[in-house]
């Protein structure tokens, strides 16, 4: 009896063998390490990765939870002269609308492949990008030359109403799995006679109680690329059964002159067994004799697990860059951080409201009153306001002021720049402050300068002492050489003629 009993739950111990998989937990936060450039931009080779970092003297590694960096020290890093990389995983649980701010070059790299990169000098400047819900290994870079510097990785809320700094990052490249188990549970039923020898049904005929196990089933991590493929594990293989099980022989029970039953027993078997419903409705009415059972071949719930694929598709090598424009991007709203409200008066800010239609101008005390306050805010904010005041009905001295103002430029965008030099009438300005203008512009940005250049002639009169880009002498020793030149090859002409 020992035996067969043995035999029923032999399977059971040899499922439990494959115990479920143990997944470890994930580290929040992304890996930032800090880098000493001197060449600017720092050089990226042919994929658009920043070559030979292993060359660049490290000044500095910590761990952050968020991409959210403002003008801080950096550990023993430079204030200016500066690369930082934030490197780790980061997962969006829904489709996602980024907006990058860095001062001065940055670069989203995401699963290896480049999204986005303004890696050029610059204001803290945004760029907008869409991306699917899933899970991405992240690389964000940015460098700082000179000025202020920034990197903040935003995100739009899920009403479109409010940009909020990532925070869904973790550094050793696990993301936030869930897993699911199917159990079996095992019912035993035992019946018994007053005699001394207790008798267990199994599975193998209609006239006993089912037998069943519990076997964990583990389902796989899945990590989710740009395409959004899942790579599942391979199953376990089960064991072969045993070719045949010994035959179960049940002996019948002794036949006694009397039998003593207990004084809550009447009747031999019971009418009932106190057993599950289920099983209740199904069983068949005892027998007065017990046949031999035969058992099957092979147990019914023992058999392969299917096997794995041979192959799996491959993800693509790069992927694919991101349109030029994004005609349904929201457009980014202007909000005044609350650091401004603070510096201006209620009157101010109510003045600029009621201005942002583009019909009204400040005057010209409100003006200066805003201008002012650009030194005391951020690189973020001065950019928010120096767009409100854009917003408005902008005079020609309020072009003038805005374009002779070293503050106002180190931190503009291209976009600003162009929309307050196209303001400009050169005509109109005096000496005074067309050399203001030269000197502000001379020491702004590059981007600063390139919409200089192509909004203003800067060959006209007034401007002889600008040096443009890719220049070395201003345009007054310029237009010098060039005279040279053209009486020179004047003269050479004539000579030629006379011979």
């Amino acid at each position: 009896m020992r035996n067969s009993r043995w035999l029923i739950f032999a399977p059971v111990a040899i499922l439990a063998l494959f115990a479920p998989t143990v997944h470890a937990e994930p580290i929040l936060g992304l890996t930032v390490t800090g880098y000493i450039v001197s060449d600017i931009p720092p050089p990226r080779n042919q994929a658009g990765e920043v070559a030979d970092i292993h060359t660049y003297t490290e000044c500095g590694s910590e761990v952050l939870l968020t991409i959210d960096w403002d003008d801080e020290p950096f550990q023993d890093c430079p204030s200016d002269g500066f690369m930082l990389h934030f490197q780790g995983q980061v997962t969006f649980d829904r489709y996602a609308k980024l907006l990058l701010y860095s001062d001065d070059g940055g670069m989203l790299r995401l699963n290896g492949a480049e999204v986005y990169a303004t890696w050029y000098d610059q204001g803290c400047s945004p760029f907008y990008v869409e991306i699917d819900a899933g899970v991405y290994d992240i690389d964000v870079w940015m460098y700082e030359n000179g000025g202020g510097s920034c990197v903040h990785l935003m995100q739009l809320s899920e009403d479109n109403t409010l940009w909020e700094i990532v925070d869904s990052f973790t550094t050793n490249g696990i993301p936030a799995t869930t897993s699911t188990s199917t159990t079996t549970s095992i019912q035993e039923t035992t019946t018994s006679w007053e005699s001394t020898t207790t008798f267990t049904t199994t599975t193998m005929t209609t006239s006993t109680i089912a037998q069943s196990t519990t076997v964990p089933v583990t389902s796989a991590p899945t990590t989710t690329t740009l395409q959004i493929i899942y790579i599942p594990q391979p199953e376990p293989t089960m064991p072969e059964p045993p070719a045949t099980v010994p035959e179960l022989q049940i002996e019948p029970p002794a036949i006694l002159d009397t039998i003593v039953l207990p004084p809550e027993i009447e009747t031999f078997p019971p009418e009932t067994l106190e057993l599950p419903p289920e099983i209740v409705d199904t069983m068949p009415f005892p027998v007065d004799t017990y046949p031999t059972i035969e058992p099957p071949d092979t147990l019914p719930f023992v058999g392969l697990l299917p096997e794995p694929p041979d192959t799996m598709p491959e993800p693509p090598d790069m992927m694919p860059l991101p349109p030029d424009t994004f005609p349904d991007a929201p457009e980014l709203p202007v909000l005044l951080p609350p650091a401004i409200f603070e510096e201006l008066p209620p009157e101010l800010v109510q003045a600029l409201e009621d201005a942002s239609d583009g019909d009204i101008s400040l005057t010209d005390e409100q003006f200066d009153t805003v201008i002012d306050s650009i030194k005391d805010l951020t690189d973020v904010e001065a950019v928010a306001l120096i767009e409100q005041i854009l917003g408005t009905a902008v005079t020609a001295d309020q072009a003038v002021s805005l374009a002779t103002n070293t503050e106002v430029l180190a931190v503009i965008t291209a976009e600003q720049a162009t929309e307050i030099f196209e303001t400009l009438d050169i005509t109109v300005l005096d000496n005074t402050q067309l050399d203001a203008l030269v000197e502000a512009v001379q020491n702004a940005p590059t981007q600063v300068r390139n919409a200089f250049e192509e909004t203003i002639n800067v060959f006209d009169d007034g401007l002889g002492n600008y040096v443009p880009l890719g220049s070395t002498v201003p345009v007054d020793t310029r237009r010098t050489l060039i005279a040279v030149a053209a009486g020179a090859a004047t003269v050479a002409a004539g000579q030629r003629r006379n011979k």
